[in-house]
């Protein structure tokens, strides 16, 4: 139960969402729909690095309107304040644009569709490695994992 507790912590803090629109399904950040897709590392986070040994891996998708997302999270030190997607380059600091407030499908598993606006759909899709998603938590709130999108 101690290991599921930052999920339903973060659950509980997301509001949840559901788009106006249908997913067009863009894939982004290196494997939205394809292998593998991104692996969220400590030796990403600025500065970092985040926790050592803290994992995670997503699939992200950007439509007309909305970010789809699923990630598989793996050894986390601390409980998830929040997952989110950041404006920044690699290497950069940057505000978050997106939170993404995941629902649990499995066992260390999150998905979810998050409304975005149009202009920021477009942003993120023309160029990812504008961007980066990183997991935030009560040891490293400056970022365990991060991943630069592309």
């Amino acid at each position: 139960m101690r290991r599921f507790l930052p999920l339903i912590v973060l659950m509980l803090a997301c509001a949840s969402f559901v788009p106006t629109d249908s997913f067009a399904g863009r894939p982004s950040g290196g494997g939205g729909g394809g292998r593998g897709g991104l692996q969220l590392v400590p030796e990403q986070v600025v500065p970092g690095p985040g926790e050592l040994g803290d994992n995670a891996s997503t699939k992200l998708s950007v439509g007309r309107s909305a970010v789809t997302f699923y990630m598989t999270v793996g050894t986390m030190t601390g409980y998830i304040t929040s997952v989110g997607i950041y404006r920044g380059r690699a290497g950069e600091i940057g505000p978050m644009v997106v939170r993404l407030c995941p629902s649990p499908i499995g066992i260390n598993q999150l998905n979810g569709t998050i409304p975005i606006d149009s202009g920021l759909a477009r942003e993120l899709s023309r160029n990812p490695s504008d961007f980066f998603i990183q997991i935030n938590t009560t040891t490293y709130p400056g970022g365990s994992v991060r991943a630069q999108l592309q």
